[in-house]
């Protein structure tokens, strides 16, 4: 982009695009005044409730000696943490990448308001991994693999499904568990101050898709809604299993408690079928179809032509009506 550029760029004019880049300013927080970094994080202290962790639920977890379910709920924070505080360092080039190609004012705004909360979510997780005072678990090759392939991205579209429309409505519901179960208050004022957040950065990604869907023809936005839909109802169903499972086997190997691996998993997958279930009731409806949705992708003539019209869950979400304000 040159300097004449520069002098004339076009607001969209779209209010709820602006309305969120006001927001920005009006919800700001500051890390330092809003944030009692003098709270302690205790070593054996447990700072989510038990329930939050994959299996938690279960009768053989909840069995376990407390000093076992505390260190394995730990691990399963800070790794957590660990893929979030990196994730905001990905968003934060992201960001960076959308405000230099967009030729939309109001788009360019958005982006760098954006970065500038990224680069405080960082700084938070990175300042409570630090008060946890123990070494994270690494992050897992698939998700640094995701990462690696949105960080090579330069077109917009791309750069905007994946991170503000597909990842942040993933991490919604993250966030939300998150703040649900937190027990330490320092962790409950971060999660709390960064979920506000993190919803107006999910909102202008499905505000910018919806806006793409209009103006496109329904072939290119059949093409589209095909490339997430799939991905979408693959994270929505994925539930605790095996590979989850040999995270906790290996936990509690590190602390020498025995376990019934199998008794666990025939535990949770009665978990997993009852969650499934409310889905296809309409009962908990995952952002990501709500996003998905609000975006228009889940048109009756888009679902049609990718397959998926009588997919019990996607009708659900259908019915769920929309009732929340984008980036409240």
């Amino acid at each position: 982009m040159r300097t004449r550029e520069l002098l004339n760029l076009e607001n969209t004019g779209h209010q709820g695009i602006n309305a969120l880049f006001a927001k920005a300013h009006s919800a700001d927080w500051d890390i330092e005044r809003d944030v009692d970094w003098s709270l302690s994080v205790d070593s054996e202290e447990p700072l989510v409730e038990y329930e939050w962790g994959a299996f938690g639920r279960t009768p053989t977890f909840q069995a376990l000696p407390e000093h076992a379910k505390n260190y394995v709920t730990r691990r399963g924070l800070g790794r957590m943490l660990n893929i979030l505080q990196v994730g905001e360092s990905v968003a934060q080039d992201v960001c960076a990448k959308i405000a230099l190609s967009v030729r939309q004012e109001d788009y360019r705004n958005h982006a760098v308001a954006q970065a500038m909360d990224e680069a405080r979510h960082h700084l938070a997780y990175r300042r409570f991994l630090d008060k946890m005072n123990e070494q994270p678990e690494d992050i897992d090759f698939g998700t640094e693999m995701m990462f690696d392939d949105l960080l090579s991205q330069t077109d917009p579209l791309r750069l905007i499904a994946t991170e503000q429309f597909f990842l942040e409505s993933l991490a919604m519901n993250l966030f939300e568990s998150i703040q649900k179960h937190a027990r330490n208050p320092l962790l409950r004022t971060i999660i709390t101050l960064i979920t506000r957040d993190e919803s107006r950065h999910m909102g202008f990604g499905v505000l910018y898709i919806a806006e793409w869907m209009k103006t496109h023809s329904l072939d290119a936005q059949i093409d589209f809604a095909r490339q997430w839909l799939g991905q979408i109802l693959m994270i929505v169903t994925d539930r605790p299993g095996p590979l989850m499972l040999s995270r906790m086997t290996q936990r509690l190997q590190e602390i020498g408690v025995d376990y019934d691996a199998a008794q666990m998993l025939h535990e949770q997958q009665s978990i997993n079928a009852a969650e499934i279930a409310d889905m296809k009731s309409g009962q908990k409806v995952p952002h990501l179809l709500k996003s998905a949705r609000r975006a228009g992708l889940l048109k009756p003539e888009i679902l049609e032509a990718v397959g998926i019209a009588d997919h019990p869950i996607v009708k659900a979400a259908i019915r769920e009506p929309v009732t929340e304000a984008l980036g409240a």
